[in-house]
């Protein structure tokens, strides 16, 4: 058992992109949202909630693990419909350790060495601190996974050659509005000539604000829940009303969080939508407009996986060395803390 590292009392189930279709993981992210935040003080074990476009992932602490895990398994089946059982991925201890370290370098993203997930690890992780008492184990393996992240991009060139999330973006739109727009859109000024609606002030469609201005475009929209609570140099900033009026868009981004969906019915035909929200924010049945989800999106930069296969093993290499040095400091230290503890009595 101490060669699992279960002196590193720490487990996680989930899904991701690889054990569960789109679907599904709507389903599961909404379920999931039962036992986050606040909420999360009624669950008998201390939990870190990770959900972002391509996972969700629970992560918990207990005495006895096993336990732990049955309870979450207990509580799923009693607000999932269908068998979920075989799409679920569980680790425990040192395991549990080494997975989220992955997670957070962008080794087990989609999209290779993605930047966006270390940001989404850093405020699950910091969220969860601020409501609950979690126990050293959890802020252990969160703190130390992302030192391991930085040490490992920083050590590896995991981003060349691998496609990332807004490269793609940029790169697909480009490619429709030379397309649709032949004689108006030039392939170096297609998309700089598309008015362009991010919908959701999230952490992804802040770095793609940042992604557009750095490329010179400016006057973009951003539609958000709290239009006087947001900043995003370059972009107009309203409310959600605007969403009323999305047809008048040709690129639309959306990565927010809703119970129904915000764009529906018909577009004049030359719209390109990305709904990287989960669950989806965009009806799946509008009509007049090409639309991708995040499970589109996925499959079509798969592919580009192989093209940083060194960095990738590298990176491997790197995050197991990492985690396996922490944690034996980490066992170290609660063997000092017990044999302390055992001399003062």
């Amino acid at each position: 058992m101490q060669r699992n590292g279960c002196y590193l009392r720490v487990g996680v189930i989930g899904i991701n992109y690889k054990t569960a279709d789109l679907a599904f993981r709507e389903e599961f992210a909404r379920v999931s949202q039962k036992i986050s935040g606040e909420r999360a003080l009624f669950f008998k074990h201390p939990t870190v909630h990770l959900s972002t476009c391509n996972r969700t992932e629970i992560y918990f602490s207990a005495e006895d693990l096993a336990e732990a895990h049955s309870d979450l398994l207990s509580f799923l089946r009693l607000h999932l419909n269908e068998p979920f059982e075989h799409r679920l991925y569980a680790y425990f201890g040192i395991d549990c350790f080494c997975h989220l370290s992955r997670v957070a370098s962008g080794l087990d993203s989609a999209i290779l060495a993605e930047t966006e997930i270390q940001a989404q690890v850093k405020l699950a992780y910091g969220q969860a601190s601020d409501i609950a008492s979690l126990p050293s184990c959890i802020h252990y393996i969160f703190q130390k996974s992302l030192r391991v992240a930085k040490h490992t991009r920083n050590s590896f060139s995991l981003e060349k050659g691998a496609s990332t999330l807004f490269g793609t973006l940029w790169q697909k739109a480009q490619n429709y509005f030379d397309d649709v727009y032949p004689n108006n859109f030039s392939s170096c000024l297609g998309i700089q000539k598309a008015k362009i609606l991010l919908v959701g002030y999230s952490e992804i469609n802040r770095g793609f604000g940042a992604f557009l201005f750095h490329r010179g475009i400016r006057g973009f929209f951003l539609a958000t829940r709290r239009p006087s609570e947001a900043c995003m140099e370059g972009a107009v900033i309203k409310g959600r009303d605007l969403l009323e009026s999305w047809a008048d868009f040709d690129l639309i981004v959306c990565a927010a969080k809703s119970e129904e969906h915000l764009i529906r019915g018909r577009g004049a035909g030359h719209h390109l939508i990305f709904d990287l929200s989960v669950p989806r924010i965009v009806d799946p049945q509008i009509q007049g407009a090409m639309l991708w989800n995040i499970e589109q999106i996925d499959l079509l930069i798969e592919r580009n996986r192989r093209l940083a296969k060194e960095g990738l093993d590298h990176g491997e290499a790197c995050v197991q060395q990492y985690v396996h040095r922490l944690a034996k400091i980490y066992r170290a230290k609660n063997e000092r803390a017990k044999l302390l503890q055992a001399l003062s009595c």
